[in-house]
């Protein structure tokens, strides 16, 4: 998708956390410190501009029940996710791990 900035376009562009804050909370980061909250909820790997209505449908959804809607997209989506966890040493349930397990298996 392509953004084009102006007064009527801008609001269209959300920032969207590759691994959900909800989520991450879930999965280990209720144990952290707010600083490692902070760089977590900030960190660049870990946000990604996208259109309003993807970031809506996604809210915060682990891959087993939302995958990017454009499936050339998914690969991607499901390194940076995992690279994401790996980074804060988040645990993931099985029905995400199954869900990235597939998505990687159809991956190049």
């Amino acid at each position: 998708m392509h953004f084009v900035r102006g007064n009527d376009t801008s609001e269209l562009v959300q920032i969207d956390h590759v691994v959900p804050l909800s989520w991450a909370w879930q999965h280990g980061a209720a144990a952290w410190t707010d600083d490692q909250r902070l760089l977590f909820a900030n960190d660049p790997a870990n946000l990604l501009a996208v259109d309003g209505a993807t970031n809506s449908s996604k809210s915060d959804s682990g891959p087993a029940d939302w995958l990017p809607p454009d499936e050339t997209y998914r690969c991607t989506y499901a390194e940076r996710f995992t690279a994401v966890l790996a980074e804060y040493g988040l645990g993931i349930d099985e029905p995400d791990r199954t869900a990235l397990v597939a998505v990687a298996g159809r991956c190049g």
